[in-house]
């Protein structure tokens, strides 16, 4: 039964990704696209822009146009079941990696603060409270009256989000269910807003009568939001290869940082896109990308639990045999050749510590996750005190000698 979890993982993984290549990439095509259009140099009517494209060889013409009553383009071609597969597989992935095991991930050994039970059930709610919450909000007449407004709410309520999840889970648990609201709310824009508008466009082309404008305006701010939502979710995708960003202590700032920087660099790509030359108009975007850069820098330089100069000249060095007494205890349970703990048929990241020679080898990559970052165990599943870091660490220091 493992090793069909471990492949169905392992497809919902390629699945996952082929399809956000398609919907993201289209989103940025389309964005690129518009950034692009020209007036026609014949007019034509109803064509608001044109834009030629060469690819494989071949030109090809793209025309922006209005649709006027009775006129009805067919066929057409949404671009939904991308965001769709990107959703169901991303939602069953954290149910096979998370939920599957009754939710021990998700959870800091160190500091429960809730059942891995309960960790479930709000991780699970917040999915639909929080679309909830932000398609009330961007719905109302509020925010079509106060944008800025609204927009300054909906940055306070993702923050406190961030903080809560940082709070009640371990670090890449908190990350990756971040980036899962995010994009829950993304593909609620794509169903909920996007699509409507653009169906109710054809149908009032096809019934003779003006389209609904309400609708259409709301769809182009949602697509907004999603354009600028892409960078930090993609990034919450990939937290896990950062530890250095979801085991600080401050884990809820570094990733408020992130997501401002991603939008600051999504802002970038756009003014680049639209050619606007290097000025004053690209201060709202750069000056806030710099900063989250240099303080990001700062907060996630790692500092190591123990000092190896001072260990070296006023410590005693720890023998190997103490040092792999631990590691058999904490850490290979996952990092084997045939690891215990559930839900692996294989070491994450081919990372075996069973032989003196295997463990020398991964000196560097020890120091790194279980002293200086102290990412391993995920969420300190194992309890690793801190104390048996300092004897690791002491070792390490010492050149990590093996018999």
């Amino acid at each position: 039964m493992q090793n069909f979890v471990d492949w169905l993982v392992v497809v919902l993984r390629w699945t996952h990704i082929v399809a956000i290549l398609g919907w993201v990439g289209a989103s940025l095509y389309f964005m690129w696209l518009e950034s692009k259009l020209r007036a026609p140099g014949v007019p034509r009517s109803n064509v608001l822009g044109e834009a030629w494209l060469g690819h494989g060889g071949g030109f090809y013409i793209v025309e922006k146009r209005t649709i006027s009553p009775g006129q009805v383009p067919s066929p057409v071609y949404w671009f939904r079941n991308e965001a769709a597969v990107t959703w169901i597989t991303g939602f069953l992935l954290l149910v096979f990696v998370y939920y599957w095991t009754g939710g021990v991930d998700l959870i800091d050994a160190d500091r429960p603060l809730l059942s891995p039970g309960w960790a479930i059930a709000i991780a699970v709610s917040l999915f639909v409270a929080c679309w909830l919450v932000y398609d009330s909000l961007w719905a109302s007449a509020f925010a079509a009256q106060k944008p800025v407004a609204a927009t300054t709410i909906s940055a306070v309520l993702l923050l406190g989000v961030v903080y809560l999840l940082c709070l009640l889970f371990n670090g890449r648990a908190a990350y990756i269910h971040i980036g899962a609201i995010l994009g829950t709310n993304m593909v609620g824009n794509v169903w909920r807003r996007i699509i409507p508008a653009q169906v109710e466009a054809v149908a009032a082309a096809t019934a003779g009568r003006e389209r609904d404008m309400v609708m259409a305006l709301r769809a182009k701010r949602r697509a907004q939001h999603n354009t600028y939502l892409t960078l930090p979710v993609i990034f919450s995708m990939i937290a896990a290869h950062a530890p250095s960003t979801y085991s600080h202590a401050l884990n809820w700032l570094i990733m408020t940082l992130l997501i401002l920087a991603g939008i600051a660099a999504r802002q970038m790509m756009i003014l680049y896109d639209r050619g606007t030359p290097a000025g004053p108009g690209w201060l709202p975007a750069a000056g806030p990308l710099a900063i989250a850069a240099v303080v990001l820098a700062l907060l996630t330089t790692p500092s190591s639990v123990v000092a190896p100069a001072q260990l070296v000249a006023g410590e005693a060095p720890v023998s190997f045999n103490i040092a792999r007494g631990i590691l058999e205890l904490r850490c290979m349970g996952c990092h084997a050749a045939t690891p215990m703990a559930p839900g692996l048929a294989a070491a994450p990241g081919g990372v075996r510590l069973n032989s003196p020679a295997e463990i020398r080898m991964n000196a560097a990559k020890i120091q790194a996750t279980s002293i200086a970052t102290r990412s391993m165990p995920p969420g300190n599943a194992t309890r690793m005190t801190d104390e048996e870091r300092k004897l690791v660490g002491r070792w390490l220091a010492a050149g990590a000698q093996t018999p």
